[in-house]
């Protein structure tokens, strides 16, 4: 997994439990006083090791703890990958375009290896976007909170539908993303 994640969870603890819940967390998952550098790779049974633990600290829900920090990672992203991003776009065509010229922009660039997961997308209709994620992390309610987290940054409320979930038993999870309010 990227360091800009595992350094965007130790912020993300910070800010909305403090820094000595970060130092919990980093106890509990046998990660004591480990630095992440946004630039490193790291392994992802780091990640999902931390979130279990920060689960328990915070006693909050693994899902609702990624969305969560979905919707918090979304302003550091856009300030370290915001060259990729289209200045003329809305949240909505940001998260149509994000495997495109994103996903597919960091991979051609990186060193490392770092895999952001592949995902689908498409215009569904002129208002609506349809995305497929299929990764082996399983971290779709991250997946939502980033585009909620899209939405709140610009100021583009998105309507987040989930027919299908890895989570229960789909081999794949799909999304359909619409502007709040739209039908």
């Amino acid at each position: 997994m990227h360091g800009i994640v595992l350094k965007g969870l130790k912020d993300f603890v910070v800010t909305h439990h403090g820094h000595e819940a970060w130092q919990a967390i980093q106890t509990e998952a046998g990660l004591k006083g480990k630095i992440y550098v946004p630039v490193t790779e790291y392994p992802d049974e780091e990640v999902m090791t931390l979130v279990g633990a920060a689960s328990s600290i915070t006693d909050t829900d693994v899902p609702d703890l990624l969305e969560e920090f979905g919707r918090f990672l979304v302003t550091p992203l856009l300030e370290t990958y915001g060259v990729h991003v289209n200045k003329d776009w809305t949240g909505l065509e940001l998260v149509a375009n994000v495997e495109k010229y994103i996903h597919t922009s960091l991979r051609a660039k990186e060193i490392s290896a770092y895999t952001p997961p592949e995902l689908q997308s498409g215009w569904i209709e002129s208002d609506r976007v349809g995305i497929i994620y299929d990764s082996d992390r399983k971290l779709c309610h991250f997946a939502r909170g980033l585009m909620v987290g899209i939405g709140q940054y610009f100021n583009d409320p998105l309507r987040i539908e989930e027919p299908s979930c890895m989570h229960n038993g789909d081999n794949q999870c799909r999304f359909v993303v619409s502007r709040a309010g739209t039908i």
